[in-house]
């Protein structure tokens, strides 16, 4: 189910990031392609957002869609820029309102199924914020929303808020979650289950790293390098350069080794792993080509015990905070006295 609503969705979402960059995604007609392999295999879920290719993502999905939009639950988003006015980005009423109506144009169709908050807005107020996609809601233009991107206590912050002024609240949330950045366990995740939000991973496969495609030897080198050379407004390709380690390719080897032992993939079982984890409705793939497609597709029939799941887990466990190692200590030692 996709987290507290009554929608069903399938365990892998096909994420369109790639549709319409032609430069490093895939042209319209591999677009279609591939939307049209994921539905044959009993797909339902696309995502996409306003900003992806400056909106050509968008675009190809409402003319592929016509004639079968009602076998899709569609996901987009808004908050990015779509434009050089400065109220044109953000997650006030006024551009979420204007975000909205374009992306139904783009979109050919209605309503939306699933709308989320791209980020987290520091300068509108959260009121606000919930207050018109609640609106929106009742008018009909979309039909649940969610957020991505955003802390453990903002999206406390945003569903409390919610309930006590009576709007929508959220019902998904989309981080980064995938093998090598397990973050989110230590406040998403906890906030994901007190109320009820299905998470949907997006980068899965940790831009490819987990695919196996990359060489220690050289992006080791490559990764450091690089990070010196990028300048702060690069965030996602800093956050990229991050994983350009020695831990990581660890990480890697042991992936590989047991992928092996299992006579699969890399990618199916990191995305196996993925669909074990507490809370996690629908990892969000991207795929460029058919046959990744098809290689994601192998997650869903791979069978993976307990032990190469505890294997897993303990090469990539997130580090203890202090936080961890206060309060379990402290519990532990309440627990002895009760004893």
């Amino acid at each position: 189910m996709m987290g507290s609503s009554g929608v069903k969705v399938a365990p892998l979402c096909l994420g369109t990031m790639n549709f319409g960059n032609d430069g490093w995604g895939c042209d319209e007609a591999t677009s279609i392609a591939i939307l049209d392999r994921y539905l044959d295999a009993g797909g339902n879920f696309v995502d996409t957002a306003n900003v992806y290719a400056g909106g050509r993502s968008e675009e190809i999905l409402g003319r592929a869609l016509e004639g079968r939009r009602d076998d899709v639950v569609l996901a987009t988003k808004g908050y990015f820029p779509m434009g050089p006015d400065t109220n044109r980005t953000g997650n006030s009423r006024r551009n979420l309102r204007r975000s909205v109506e374009e992306s139904l144009q783009r979109l050919r169709t209605d309503s939306i199924d699933l709308y989320q908050l791209h980020i987290w807005d520091p300068l509108t107020p959260i009121e606000e914020t919930m207050s018109v996609l609640s609106d929106m809601v009742h008018e009909g233009l979309i039909h649940y929303v969610g957020c991505c991107n955003f802390s453990g206590g903002q999206i406390t912050l945003a569903q409390e808020r919610a309930e006590q002024n009576g709007f929508e609240k959220f019902v998904t949330v989309q981080p980064q979650y995938n093998l090598l950045c397990r973050d989110i366990e230590m406040e998403v995740m906890p906030a994901a289950a007190e109320y009820e939000l299905g998470i949907l991973p997006w980068s899965p496969l940790a831009f490819g790293l987990l695919a196996g495609k990359y060489d220690r030897a050289k992006h080791v080198a490559d990764g450091a390098a690089r990070m010196n050379e990028l300048h702060e407004e690069d965030v996602m390709s800093k956050w990229k350069e991050r994983y350009f380690t020695d831990d990581t390719f660890d990480v890697i080897d042991v992936l590989k080794r047991e992928a092996e032992e299992l006579g699969t993939t890399p990618v199916a079982l990191s995305l196996r792993w993925l669909l074990e984890q507490p809370h996690v409705i629908s990892p969000i793939i991207g795929p460029r080509t058919v046959e990744q497609l098809e290689g994601n597709l192998a997650a869903l029939e791979l069978f993976v015990d307990e032990g190469i799941l505890d294997r897993l887990d303990s090469i990539t466990e997130p580090f203890e905070t202090y936080l961890d190692f206060m309060q379990e200590g402290t519990f532990a030692r309440r627990l002895h006295d009760l004893d």
